[in-house]
């Protein structure tokens, strides 16, 4: 025997040890059936050791030994029949023909000698090793398949029993063809006995690598397996953990060839997975059911827990539980990470519906802010629960201080409010009196409507003040009042005149006569200013275009102006101050004569007789400077930029002399619309000075020509010298 095969079949026997204890430790019929296998390659081998050692002991021990080598075909199926059902049939002829192989190979080698039947010998020696072979194939074969079905070390395992069988069975067909082309007593060639022996010896290192591999050989080949599993297992298709727990639950069947797999939560109550019913029907009534349980969490035992119903013994069933366990913690991790993952995605989504409806009501409330009036939230109490700035404002306290006050707190609530519809909403509407925190009061229009909002009444009471129109009412009551007082004395003086001349014009003497003209002339130009003013200012207030400017000599308008005023105001001393000639301004006429009467007779009207009016000229650069100076009571600095507002007349004028208060606006707005600008202020020692300026006239073809760049000039030789100096 060669020394290879030698440290090989020891190393075996080994191995065999180890075998031996493991099923003396756990005690089971798949355990013994393992076991016996590994007692028929012990016996091969025992029996190849007693032929190289002792030849003479090989004609006792021959008969036990081979007895136990063609014991081991049944016992590969008993083993099969103890994981999957085989037919009672199936085991008989086996068990039935491994006797008539061992009688064919035990005692008709020496009855063929004794007659000379060599042919005899030879058919008994090959139907022992057909039997052999044809059984060891289908078990092979019955290996093979079986490991295409499992995963991890269960699929090496088989595979491995599956090469070792058949190479097995190959070992045996052949030794026994070559023996039946041998004469009897002749012993095998040494180099056909290494071959076999090999054969054999891988065998059963395939038998020992299937049935007893090291412990870190399965652990390593089990994570491979578990990481290509989880792969598939917990794939980004998988949406929620009941898709985890159900592949989990269908590669545990897949894995255990089971019935049915459960997976339970850890609370009592419906399962969280279940696969149910995969073998066949008649299996089941032919295998033992063996119910196999394993924490979904290894170190939480109370956690959830995989339960399979497992028919038959399953092989290796210690490495499909590891590799299971393995998986059951990994799917556990995943459904962590998918809960993890839904509950970062739910959140994600209330975030942005949070960040939504915060726009939303960011943009509601600025729209509410902008509102110009106050708008206030009241409960069914008609407490205020939230209130806009403008209503901090309009009641002279912080939002926050409104907040709990009652709408009768703040505002007047009249019982007599009108209603309204807008759609299905009623809105009440009032006018009412607010009442502002420091206990001042104010004219108010308030509109409210009722709404519901969680189940709870609410109202909401917009509110304005609107002191302005109420000021302007009592302006335009004043100034109607002032009107038709300033239109009905120019009115009866004028009626009366004409009166006296029509029914005593011919007994008056001339002089009385010219005076009573001279009275009327003098009442309807006062007149014809009034109402010159009143259409500028309804043009002014419907925003119509008055006269375009185009170049007028304001001197000479002046001039007459001046000339006629002082017709006018024969009491009153008007007179022009101008050193020289004035440049033309971009103006209207119109609109000058008007300034100029509306400045003049205000001149003359508030100074009194007696007084001295002043109007001078000054031409500056880019414009024409006009003023009109007189020494009446004057004004106050204060009130200089109001005198032109509509309707306002200050104290002063108000006690010297009636008045509309539309003639200054008229001329600041006539002024405007020229480009002008106009201005009052007080006079040191006594008077006031209203003034206005014009723009002058600036003809467009001499802009156009000093816009122009100067031409350069050249040399007699074409050369550019310098550009000439502008004018």
């Amino acid at each position: 025997m060669d020394p290879i095969t030698t440290v090989l079949q020891l190393a075996f026997y080994a191995l065999f040890g180890v075998s031996v204890w493991q099923y003396a430790h756990n005690r089971g019929p798949l355990e013994l059936s393992v076991m016996a296998i590994f007692g028929s390659f012990a016996a091969l081998f025992a029996l190849s050791f007693l032929n190289a050692l002792q030849p003479a002991l090989t004609p006792i021990a021959r008969p036990a030994l081979i007895a136990i080598l063609f014991a081991q075909p049944y016992l590969v199926l008993r083993l099969i029949a103890q994981i999957r059902p085989v037919r009672r049939v199936v085991s008989q002829v086996a068990f039935l023909g491994g006797v008539l192989a061992w009688e064919a190979t035990v005692f008709v080698p020496p009855i063929a000698t004794a007659f000379g039947a060599d042919a005899l010998r030879v058919v008994g020696l090959l139907y022992s090793v057909l039997y052999f072979f044809a059984v060891e194939i289908g078990a092979a074969s019955w290996f093979a398949l079986e490991s295409r079905r499992r995963f991890g070390v269960a699929r090496l395992r088989l595979a491995a029993a599956s090469v070792a069988t058949g190479l097995f069975g190959a070992s045996i067909l052949i030794a026994g063809i070559m023996s039946a082309g041998r004469a009897p007593n002749t012993p095998a060639s040494a180099d056909s006995q290494t071959v076999l022996r090999a054969m054999v010896t891988i065998a059963a290192l395939g038998y020992l690598a299937a049935f007893v591999p090291p412990r870190w050989f399965r652990r390593l080949i089990n994570r491979a397996a578990s990481y290509q599993l989880v792969r598939s297992l917990v794939a980004p298709t998988a949406t929620n953990g009941g898709t985890l727990w159900t592949d989990l639950a269908m590669t545990a069947r897949d894995i255990l060839g089971a019935r049915r797999v459960s997976i339970l939560p850890a609370a009592p109550g419906a399962p969280l997975a279940v696969v149910g019913e995969r073998v066949p029907a008649e299996a089941s009534r032919s295998l033992v059911v063996t119910s196999v349980e394993l924490p979904i969490r290894p170190d939480d035992p109370d956690a959830e827990r995989l339960v399979a119903e497992v028919e038959g013994r399953p092989l290796f069933v210690g490495d499909d539980l590891a590799l299971i366990a393995d998986l059951c913690s990994l799917t556990a991790h995943a459904t962590e990470r998918e809960e993890m993952l839904i509950g970062l995605g739910e959140a994600r989504r209330e975030a942005e519906e949070s960040r939504t409806v915060r726009a939303s009501e960011a943009r509601f409330r600025a729209l509410l802010e902008a509102d110009p009036n106050a708008i206030l939230a009241l409960d069914e109490e008609s407490k205020v629960t939230w209130a806009t700035h403008q209503a901090g404002e309009l009641f002279g306290a912080p939002v926050d201080r409104l907040i709990g006050l009652g709408l009768s707190d703040l505002v007047a609530v009249h019982k007599d409010e009108a209603t309204t519809s807008t759609g299905d909403r009623q809105i009440f509407r009032s006018e009412t009196t607010g009442r502002r925190v420091d206990g001042t009061h104010f004219p108010a229009e308030m509109a409210r409507s009722t709404f519901e909002l969680d189940g709870r009444p609410f109202q909401v009471a917009v509110l304005s003040d609107v002191t302005w129109r109420h000021e302007a009412d009592q302006i335009r009551d004043r100034f109607l009042g002032v009107l038709s007082h300033e239109l009905r004395t120019p009115v009866t003086s004028i009626y009366g005149g004409t009166q006296l001349l029509l029914g005593r014009g011919s007994r008056l003497d001339s002089e009385t006569r010219n005076e009573l003209l001279v009275s009327v002339a003098g009442e309807a130009e006062r007149l014809q200013r009034m109402i010159e003013n009143l259409v500028a200012m309804a043009r002014i207030e419907r925003g119509g275009e008055f006269g375009g400017t185009r170049p007028v000599l304001v001197d000479r308008i002046i001039k007459q102006l001046v000339e006629r005023e002082k017709a006018l105001w024969p009491e009153v001393t008007i007179k022009l101050v101008t050193s020289a000639p004035v440049q033309m301004v971009a103006a209207d006429e119109d609109s000058i004569a008007q300034i100029m009467r509306n400045l003049l007779s205000n001149a003359a009207k508030y100074s009194g007789p007696g007084s001295t009016v002043e109007v001078s000229l000054e031409d500056t650069e880019g414009e024409v400077l006009v003023c009109v100076r007189d020494d009446g009571p004057g004004i106050v600095e204060e009130d200089a930029d109001k005198l032109f507002a509509l309707y306002y007349r200050s104290a002063t004028q108000a006690a010297t002399a009636p008045g509309a208060g539309i003639g200054l606006f008229v001329c600041r707005e006539l002024v405007a619309t020229m480009g002008g600008r106009i201005w009052a202020k007080p006079l040191p020692d006594r008077g006031a000075e209203f003034g206005f300026s014009i723009p002058a006239y600036v003809d467009e073809l001499d802009a156009a020509s000093t816009d122009e760049e100067p031409l350069p000039v050249f040399d007699r030789d074409g050369g550019q010298t310098k550009a000439p100096a502008t004018a």
